[in-house]
């Protein structure tokens, strides 16, 4: 049954694929208005749910951000894994900044959160992550262990504080911009990259 301002229902999908729809809808609700005039609503017609369903997985606007939150990490880190496989350290360092600059530039979605809503971030950082400390120790963790694999020799604690020093400028860089830096130049950030961060690695 339809109200004729969406479509049909899907009242026989499986959990997975309502929740999946949902988070694509979320998606397309977030890039085309923005998260605060993101309507739950049209979430709803758009994934073909009712209100009902959509607030049982989801209860607020917060927890569906977040939840679309970690499905770009967790795009992210597959995106960052195939930029830096059989890289060195230092090159690896320099394409994953690139990498994310260029999720940043190509992604609307992504450019929306960071660039033209960056307050939003720490909500989407927070859910998703438990709290913002969660999210730089899980994202710095990440990292080292990545660097680690590319052959970085230097000890775990510098490596550890290195590679949290790269979370918090990829954060700086991507919500407040700067006369000097252009995040959307991808030959800037590689030069960026090769010049002041890939020689923090050895």
């Amino acid at each position: 049954m339809t109200d004729g301002s969406g479509p049909r229902l899907r009242t026989t999908a499986a959990p997975e694929e309502q929740e999946a729809e949902i988070l694509a809808a979320a998606r397309r609700e977030f890039t085309d208005v923005g998260v605060r005039r993101a309507s739950m609503d049209t979430v709803a017609r758009g994934a073909g749910v009712s209100r009902s369903t959509l607030y049982r997985r989801f209860p607020n606007k917060d927890a569906l951000l977040a939840a679309v939150g970690e499905g770009i990490s967790m795009d992210t880190l597959e995106r960052l894994a195939h930029a830096v496989r059989d890289l060195s350290p230092q090159d690896a360092v320099v394409e994953a900044f690139v990498e994310c600059a260029r999720m940043v530039s190509s992604d609307p979605l992504v450019r929306r959160l960071f660039l033209e809503e960056p307050d939003l971030t720490e909500v989407l950082v927070s859910r998703a992550s438990r709290g913002a400390g969660a999210f730089l120790e899980a994202a710095s963790a990440a990292i080292a262990a990545t660097l680690r694999h590319t052959g970085a020799t230097m000890p775990d604690d510098d490596l550890a504080l290195v590679s949290e020093h790269f979370v918090r400028i990829a954060l700086s860089l991507t919500q407040i911009q700067s006369r000097r830096f252009d995040v959307a130049d991808l030959d800037s950030v590689r030069d960026y990259a090769i010049r002041l961060l890939a020689p923090l690695v050895v």
